[in-house]
């Protein structure tokens, strides 16, 4: 096994992926501020070519529908709006970290990536109807399962030759292969990339129960979510599926089950549409 001391070592080593993960961070606090504008925004995410190629392109796909091609990151900016900076900026981070398939999973990019999306969708909704904050849902959606990125690098930079066995549950071939689960491996992550405490927390929490009676939270609407996808594939396609009675989250939420179809099914008209506009060649 992998011992912790050259885990944490490996998180110094691994690729920021140009300066988006900060960035997306900082755009975050920039967003809850009132008095915050585009231009300010604008000003801080210049300097990242890739990224600003990254927000014109998505600008001008098919999700936003554009009437006309933006050329500048100021026209796109402007067109998307202040509201959905988040969700563009999550959008081309998550282009960034799963570009690559998972090898020592099994995974390919194209799986990883529709994973997160979909719980980054479904995360997004829940919150709207339950009164949580929309957009940090959708970053913890999108990054929820980012500590398995970081286990394959630590795997993959040390030349060691572990592959998940699907015999095996996934969280306990993490341990025994780095010492760590990927819901740890990830908050680690995004600690050291200076993301808020919570988020850190909801992603590190994530596979531990949430007790019942537990106030309504974002840690129990990504494990409701996580609930929900097991059903209905990654893709969201499976519309014969159906909760288990009683569901602790629905009860806090008051939704109730035929709510959640309608939601997943809107869910997955958006997810097709993003896989229009988010390209992992």
């Amino acid at each position: 096994m992998i011992n912790a001391t050259d885990f944490k070592q490996a998180i110094q080593s691994i690729e920021a992926l140009g300066v988006t993960p900060t960035v997306l961070v900082k755009i975050a606090e920039l967003t809850r501020d009132p008095d915050t504008d585009l231009d300010t925004i604008c000003t801080l995410l210049k300097n990242d070519g890739p990224l600003v190629a990254d927000i014109i392109r998505i600008s001008n796909s098919p999700y936003y529908a554009p009437a006309t091609f933006h050329s500048n990151l100021t026209a796109a900016m402007n067109y998307v709006g202040l509201r959905e900076v988040n969700r563009v900026l999550s959008l081309c981070l998550a282009r960034r970290l799963f570009a690559r398939d998972l090898n020592s999973y099994g995974i390919s990019a194209g799986d990883y990536w529709s994973l997160s999306v979909a719980t980054a969708l479904v995360m997004e909704a829940l919150a709207k109807q339950s009164g949580l904050n929309a957009d940090d849902a959708y970053t913890i959606g999108i990054l929820h399962a980012i500590g398995r990125v970081l286990i394959n690098h630590v795997i993959e930079r040390g030349g060691f030759s572990i592959f998940w066995e699907s015999a095996e549950p996934i969280q306990e071939w993490e341990r025994n292969a780095v010492g760590f689960d990927f819901a740890e491996a990830g908050a680690m992550l995004l600690e050291h990339w200076s993301f808020p405490a919570e988020t850190c927390n909801i992603v590190r929490g994530q596979l531990k129960p949430v007790a019942a009676g537990e106030p309504l939270s974002l840690l129990g609407a990504l494990q409701f979510t996580q609930r929900v996808l097991a059903l209905t594939g990654w893709d969201l396609e499976n519309q014969d599926w159906q909760l288990a009675e009683p569901d602790g989250y629905l009860q806090a939420s008051g939704l109730t089950s035929e709510q959640v179809h309608r939601l997943v099914a809107a869910c997955q008209q958006k997810y097709a549409s993003i896989l229009e506009t988010v390209d992992l060649k």
